[in-house]
């Protein structure tokens, strides 16, 4: 499987969860639904690797009730990435972020739009700063002050195939959201 599949029934959906990629970042494992999403409605599991991938669903679900202050159930959470393909992980982004690639986030981005499109979507999570910064900079929303500069990638890390921001302010990982 080279590319994991959106979560998430579009006719219940009132939040759009934004990811970053397939995989997780110290793992070649490529989640068949983003987030692992399906375990968390699945019995808990007992093998190890499998009760990990419930407890990575579990933290999202968890994460975004928290968020929300509960407005919002489980079923009412639509769950992608904004890049949905396994990105190749280069040897010197060893434990790092790996770099999307501007391309397979305007592709992410019109996959975005369509689920807008034909879904009840009232507010959108972007749950990395990467993600964040792509989708400000694609224009989905408007950037404030000089988040984009700050969050933009240094050159040496692109260069070597990972994300780093050239800034290193604490509030630039905070996720971005916008209601519609």
């Amino acid at each position: 499987m080279s590319e994991t599949k959106v979560f998430g029934d579009r006719s219940k959906a009132r939040v759009l969860v934004i990811g970053h990629d397939p995989r997780l970042q110290g793992s070649n494992t490529v989640a068949e639904y983003c987030f692992f999403a399906d375990y968390y409605f699945r019995p808990i599991p007992v093998k190890k690797s499998e009760l990990a991938k419930y407890k990575l669903g579990e933290s999202l679900f968890s994460y975004i009730a928290w968020l929300t202050s509960n407005k919002y159930s489980a079923n009412e959470l639509l769950i992608t990435n904004l890049c949905n393909r396994a990105l190749k992980r280069y040897p010197s982004a060893k434990g790092k972020t790996v770099l999307i690639p501007e391309e397979y986030a305007q592709e992410g981005l019109a996959t975005i739009n369509d689920i807008l499109k034909s879904s009840r979507i009232e507010l959108i999570l972007a749950m990395a700063q990467q993600v964040n910064y792509l989708l400000q900079k694609l224009g989905f929303y408007s950037s404030t002050e000089n988040y984009l500069e700050k969050s933009r990638p240094k050159e040496k890390a692109a260069s070597s195939g990972y994300y780093e921001p050239v800034g290193s302010s604490p509030f630039l990982g905070v996720c971005g959201n916008r209601y519609l």
